[in-house]
């Protein structure tokens, strides 16, 4: 296995070297559901022979028939699953988490009071036995399983790790991402050990759809973090989980190993083994080698992997969404008219056709369809070269040099190259600043975006909850994910409203009304919500949200 790991690593980089030669989610309370994972097969330890005695000359005494040792046999080859994460691990602390990438870890490695179900947004209690919310929605009381264990013997989990991990959400000086997740939360009250409740200032509505049960609702710790400090923890991570993060190699590899002390049933797979690939191509040589399980695949290469027979192909619909970003507050591009002039320059079909051979959908506005908030009349601005060139006119100018930063990616190549050509007839020419994944989100994203950024290729993945995805837009974002750098206070307004807001019609208005707001602002070019294709070995049953998640402590062998 080392040597086809070698063999595939060095592939991955001639491939990649090529490639960048070329250029371009009251409730009703879920009822305790185990996890469907499957017992691992006994290891057989192979019994030492005894090494034979010398005989001595002198005196012969009886001695009994020899008896046959019994044959020596093989142990059971370790189970090992591979899987390629589109990135490498960047946070894995549920409070400043960065990417999919380290949710997908995580997860493995911790569980929440509930989490979604494999391939469903069915909840499944975890580390609560019991939860129930009460009718006002002000309170979730909860009774803990006893007796699950963290990892690397730091003792029982208890009320007080649940009280640590959520409260820290709303602590000023921690000044949590993901802050917004617990937006309403007052405090966990400690009945005992194993119970507690959850106090809310003011009803949740996203509680039980994009916080409970995502990384939100990990618990964390309290003993562990507060040993090895905050910034340590976020790549190096223990839970209660099926699986112990056991070793991380930057830009190379996560192990995973199976927690032989799990609370729950065994862990099917022995090690779980996590590959940083950016490059979609890359990562379907990998696949189709037999070097990977599974992994994303481009929508291009469906067809050929559904005709091979070793491999299988599977396709979940996105929540994410994917725009062209533009920096209001950069000086190039604080006039609304030169912000309209790339709105109406680029060919948003074409990027459509050209990326994704025409299987996604075109999208004109933040909330996708399906969910409350999806806005059916968005508007879907067309290309016009000539109107643009009307609002370079109205700007005073003739021509415009601008940057566009992408992840170095087969899919973000081509729409770069689109946008480019387009927006070259309307006056504007764009550089391009093609990134790898790591250097694009912490570069694009954080304290210096508003300065830096003027366009960006982009996406964010999202829960099933309209809030998961205006949440990041506020103005309390800016400088962290609102790369935009927009700030509007009705939209904020309007945001806390839509968290209280229980009645879905009332919700349904709100954030209608928030995307109209986000439109007249003119900082988007939207394209689609995408689609998760993924390719995988036929020996495997992967598992993964409706959307689209890798769920990999639920993946189990094919039947």
């Amino acid at each position: 296995m080392t040597k086809r790991i070698v063999w595939w690593m060095v592939s991955v980089l001639v491939i990649v070297s090529l490639l960048v030669g070329c250029g371009p989610q009251p409730t009703p309370v879920p009822e305790a559901t185990e996890e469907p994972v499957a017992q691992a097969d006994e290891e057989v330890v192979a019994e030492e022979e005894e090494p034979e005695e010398e005989e001595e000359e002198e005196e012969e005494e009886p001695t009994e028939e020899p008896t046959e040792e019994p044959e020596e046999e093989e142990a059971s080859e370790p189970k090992v699953l591979t899987v390629r994460i589109y990135g490498d691990i960047q946070s894995l602390d549920p409070a400043f988490r960065i990417s999919e990438n380290d949710e997908v870890v995580s997860n493995a490695v911790m569980n929440g009071l509930v989490r979604y179900c494999p391939n469903s947004y069915d909840l499944c209690n975890q580390l609560a036995e019991e939860i129930e919310q009460s009718d006002d929605g002000l309170e979730i009381r909860f009774k803990l399983r006893e007796g699950v264990m963290w990892h690397d013997g730091y003792g029982e989990l208890t009320t007080e790790d649940v009280k640590y991990s959520y409260e820290r959400f709303i602590d000023p000086d921690l000044n949590a991402d993901y802050a917004d997740d617990w937006a309403t939360l007052d405090r966990v009250e400690i009945v005992d050990e194993y119970n507690g409740i959850i106090h809310l200032t003011e009803p949740y509505a996203p509680l039980w759809n994009s916080t409970m049960p995502v990384n939100s609702g990990n618990i964390i710790s309290k003993k562990f973090v507060e040993e090895i400090g905050v910034e340590a923890f976020a790549t190096n991570i223990i839970g209660t989980g099926p699986y112990l993060f056991s070793e991380w190699r930057p830009q190379e590899m996560v192990i995973l190993t199976k927690n032989p002390d799990y609370w729950g049933e065994e862990p099917y797979w022995d090690e779980i083994r996590l590959i940083p690939i950016e490059d979609d191509k890359a990562g379907e040589v990998a696949l189709e080698s037999g070097d990977l399980d599974f992994g994303l695949i481009s929508s291009q290469s469906i067809d050929r992997f559904e005709a091979n027979p070793d491999l299988a192909v599977l396709t979940r619909p996105s929540l994410r969404y994917y725009w062209v970003g533009i920096n209001m507050l950069h000086p190039k591009l604080e006039d609304p008219n030169v912000r309209r002039a790339v709105i109406h320059g680029i060919d948003v079909p074409s990027i459509i056709q050209a990326a994704y051979m025409g299987k996604v959908e075109r999208t004109c506005a933040l909330i996708p369809p399906g969910l409350t908030g999806y806005w059916e009349d968005a508007p879907c601005y067309e290309r016009d070269v000539e109107k643009a060139k009307e609002y370079m006119a109205a700007a005073g100018l003739e021509s415009l040099d601008l940057r566009l930063d992408l992840q170095d990616t087969a899919e973000e190549r081509i729409w770069a190259e689109i946008i480019q050509q387009n927006l070259a007839e309307v006056g504007i020419n764009i550089e391009l600043n093609p990134m790898d994944s790591s250097t694009y989100w912490t570069t694009t994203f954080g304290d210096q975006a508003c300065e830096n950024n003027e366009l960006m290729v982009s996406s964010y993945s999202m829960q099933p909850d309209p809030a998961w995805a205006t949440m990041w837009f506020t103005c309390d974002q800016v400088g962290v994910w609102n790369a935009m750098c927009w700030c509007n206070e009705e939209y904020d307004e309007l945001h806390r409203q839509g968290l209280v807001t229980l009645d879905p019609e009332e919700r349904q208005e709100i954030y209608v009304e928030m995307q109209q707001i986000w439109d007249e602002a003119a900082h988007t070019v939207w394209v689609t919500n995408g689609a998760r294709v993924y390719g995988h070995s036929s020996r495997i049953a992967p598992a993964t949200t409706p959307n689209g998640k890798p769920q990999v402590e639920f993946f189990m062998p094919a039947e």
